[in-house]
């Protein structure tokens, strides 16, 4: 029996969901569009096991093995220079948590890029457990906005983390893995690279490779890599026993064959020549996008992007992120409020907002798109009607449908 014909409230909601997509333009940075066989491989009926890597905790699970074992070496062979990976983890968040279990020490010090700078919630934040089971320090930027690698090394000495993280959740800057590797050596620290949202760059040579210079290295799948949701948990061999056994039974119980046959797929279709195209397309267009607004007077962190992001201060304006992201939702184009370096506002309103181009590449939207996708942007927060303005974006997104 299909779902609509088993839960017609429950296909309903699908389905508005579905069609609401096609008809909006998302920009958030964070999106994307899983490919119809990395969506297929969720359906089947692969059931959930238990296990540290070597022992099973139930009956049967010699198909699931394979699978898992089919994920991990794909991923390996994604990051040349990779040594071990864990790919069971259900989330970022969870993935980060093992790995600071397995190296970590409750009330280490961790030196992590601060949040209203591009940093994530689980390097730090002090309502997350990082921030609550290490000591933090964060760095910054410099006043361009790029990543302040001197205060880095200045923090790194003065205060001997055992951990340095490079990586973040919206930064338009590039990260430079043997530097922060240079820094954790000269102070004794492991080095974290958290690569979730820029992993499919790394892969397709668009952005520094933080194999073999990290010590751990976590991405998520369903980002740029463009997968079902989950995330892998990369490490060097000395660290693998302490990873797993910090995975399971640490922080979860187990990943459902579905998710890991779901991760292998991704992970074949990341190493096909057609990835390392769409990789290309992405940059291009968040250049072209960033390029588009700046040419109509809107402010850019680190004055543009070198990855597939940008950040825009909206004050010049009169908006805040949250007004920002309000008329831009109402006029159908999707875009999240972002704090920016030294926001006065609160991460509930911001100051500035994030665009990305993940979901626009993956539905076959090219340099031309985005001229367009700019000037719609600067109308809506200009403060046009957004009525008739969703109606050129429809027309837009109809143009390209959903993969």
């Amino acid at each position: 029996m299909s779902l609509r014909e088993s839960d017609e409230e429950a296909f309903a909601l699908l389905q508005r969901e579905t069609e609401y997509r096609g008809q909006v333009i998302d920009l958030v940075p964070s999106d994307n569009h899983p490919s119809v066989s990395v969506r297929e491989a969720e359906r089947y009926p692969l059931f959930y096991s238990e296990n540290d890597g070597r022992n099973y905790y139930y009956p049967a699970c010699e198909t699931v093995a394979e699978v898992e074992q089919l994920a991990r070496e794909r991923a390996l062979a994604c990051f040349p220079g990779a040594e071990d990976v864990n790919v069971k983890p259900t989330d970022g968040t969870r993935a980060n948590e093992a790995t600071y279990r397995a190296l970590l020490k409750d009330g280490d010090t961790i030196l992590s890029l601060g949040l209203a700078e591009g940093g994530h919630l689980s390097h730090g934040l002090k309502w997350n457990y990082s921030g609550q089971l290490y000591r933090i320090v964060h760095y910054g930027l410099t006043p361009t906005g790029l990543l302040d690698m001197d205060q880095v090394r200045e923090l790194a000495l003065e205060h001997r983390p055992q951990m340095i993280i490079a990586g973040g959740s919206s930064c338009p800057f590039q990260f430079d893995f043997e530097a922060f590797a240079d820094i954790a050596k000269e102070c004794g620290a492991l080095l974290h690279s958290d690569i979730s949202h820029f992993a499919g760059l790394v892969v397709s040579g668009h952005h520094p490779s933080p194999f073999p210079h990290s010590d751990s290295v976590m991405t998520t799948l369903q980002k740029t890599l463009r997968g079902a949701k989950g995330a892998v948990a990369f490490c060097r061999h000395a660290h693998a026993k302490a990873l797993n056994r910090a995975v399971f039974p640490g922080v979860m119980a187990h990943a459902t064959g579905a998710q890991l046959l779901a991760k292998a797929i991704c992970f074949g279709e990341v190493g096909q020549p057609s990835f390392k195209a769409l990789m290309e397309r992405v940059v291009r267009n968040a250049q072209r996008l960033a390029g588009a607004l700046a040419d109509r007077g809107y402010a850019l962190v680190s004055g543009g992007t070198q990855t597939h992001l940008m950040i825009v201060d909206v004050r010049s304006k009169g908006l805040t992120g949250k007004d920002a992201e309000r008329r831009l939702q109402a006029g159908g184009i999707l875009a999240n409020k972002q704090l920016i370096p030294a926001d006065p506002e609160k991460p509930t309103v911001c100051s500035g907002i994030r665009l990305g181009t993940p979901c626009s590449a993956s539905r076959g939207m090219g340099e031309p798109e985005m001229d367009q996708i700019a000037g719609l942007i600067d109308r809506l927060i200009g403060g046009e009607d957004p009525a008739g303005v969703r109606a050129e974006v429809a027309e837009l997104a109809d143009s390209f449908p959903l993969p």
